[in-house]
């Protein structure tokens, strides 16, 4: 009864804002390069790519800004960002989604059915809907970089060396390459991780390292490949990739963070997230780089139930049962792999991400500065690419300064 509750005051809020004027083609920029210029003067991120489509138009595409703060070279609209977390679903997800039709799965399903790995050990009981919604009781993430020194400091056997070889084949920066089975030993930690308080919500990332597996076993490719397959080349996404340094110069690719821990260097066209890294680079968990306009053609299928430019990829019934809510009777607000709207405001009277934004809207933040957002009801959505961790990850005033919210308030907005 309390979620009900809820959810009449949410949807309430919602009517009212909906009798906000809207804002037109030139109030809406206004604000945005108002708000993005704010941003950048109070290091929020040196630059930025936005995109903003509703009711079926593109209302506002603009990049903003540097690369970095010594405003070397200006973002450009081609530039790719590293998507981090997003690439939870507009990769991962995506391609559990058509697997999910393609094999008839339920979603009630357990996981280790498919994994055979993970039979045996205290994840085996773990289902489809649980670790899509964070519900399983799975621990949030493992700092796997803090463990490839020994006590002397240097690296240990089987994680990193300073030559490349057919032992240490790939590269974690120009100067470091990766031992051949050190993925092993991430999903190894991962199976040994203990499972407490299962139908709790706790936003884990863990099971996403277990993505490529799953492709994998389903369908005999890699998970960059069969992305390719179905969803990127047919859409025409000549700007989604993983590993982007194998078909782009390092200038068409932003810049993350420098790292004095782990890599003490600039990230620059290989993947902030460490753990991610170590994988290769072609990673459930983070990975995939693009431009805002390669994003927009995914969302707008989401949109659409499916459908791009005539073409279905997925089923309207697939996305309305992913982009939902798993657990309607709780408090955990998850979808499927998807980030939903807060139910209660914040003591502020926020609310994650907007106000203004429909109890059906969805999407998913990244790490380095990347938020997407879709609102079926609204019929929009929204992209924000940015840097934000650079030069470090202390920089959080792209939160503080609730610059995501205030996007996707004013593409709700547009006339």
């Amino acid at each position: 009864m309390r979620m009900l509750i809820l959810w009449f005051l949410f949807t309430v809020n919602l009517s009212v804002a909906q009798t906000i004027a809207g804002l037109t083609a030139e109030e809406l920029e206004f604000k945005v390069d108002s708000l993005i210029a704010d941003g950048i003067s109070q290091h929020a991120f040196p630059g930025a790519q936005v995109l903003m489509y509703k009711d079926g138009k593109v209302r506002l595409h603009k990049a903003y800004g540097h690369h970095t703060y010594n405003k070397a070279i200006e973002v450009n609209k081609d530039n790719l960002y590293d998507l981090a977390s997003v690439t939870k679903i507009l990769g991962s997800t995506l391609a559990f989604m058509k697997l999910y039709e393609m094999y008839t799965l339920a979603i009630d399903q357990k996981i280790s059915a498919f994994i055979p790995t993970l039979k045996g050990t205290n994840k085996k009981e773990t289902t489809f809907r649980e670790i899509f919604s964070h519900n399983a009781g799975w621990l949030p993430y493992l700092t796997h970089h803090n463990t490839i020194y020994n006590k002397k400091g240097a690296f240990r056997w089987h994680s990193l060396s300073e030559r490349q070889s057919k032992r240490y084949p790939t590269p974690l920066t120009d100067q470091l390459f990766i031992h051949k089975n050190y993925s092993k030993k991430i999903i190894r930690r991962i199976k040994r991780t203990p499972v407490e308080n299962v139908g709790e919500y706790l936003y884990s990332g863990m099971w996403y390292f277990f993505i490529p597996q799953f492709v994998k076993e389903l369908s005999g490719m890699s998970l960059d490949k069969f992305l390719d397959k179905y969803f990127y080349k047919p859409m025409e996404l000549k700007r989604m990739t993983f590993l982007p340094l194998k078909n782009y110069g390092q200038k068409e690719i932003i810049p993350t963070e420098i790292d004095s821990l782990f890599r003490k260097e600039l990230v620059h066209g290989r993947v902030h997230d460490e753990a991610a890294a170590l994988m290769g680079g072609v990673c459930g968990n983070a990975g995939l780089f693009a431009n805002a306009s390669n994003v927009a053609p995914l969302l707008e299928m989401l949109l659409n139930k499916g459908n791009y430019k005539g073409t279905n990829y997925l089923k309207p019934e697939t996305i309305a049962l992913f982009t939902g809510l798993a657990y309607p009777e709780t408090e955990n607000r998850r979808g499927l792999g998807f980030d939903k709207p807060e139910l209660e405001p914040s003591e502020d009277g926020s609310r994650y991400p907007s106000k203004k934004c429909s109890p059906s809207s969805f999407g998913h933040a990244g790490y380095t500065g990347t938020f997407v957002w879709v609102d079926p009801e609204h019929n929009c959505f929204l992209v924000l690419l940015s840097n934000r961790v650079y030069p470090s990850r202390t920089h959080r005033n792209l939160y503080e300064l609730g610059i995501r919210g205030k996007l996707l308030d004013y593409v709700i907005q547009s006339n």
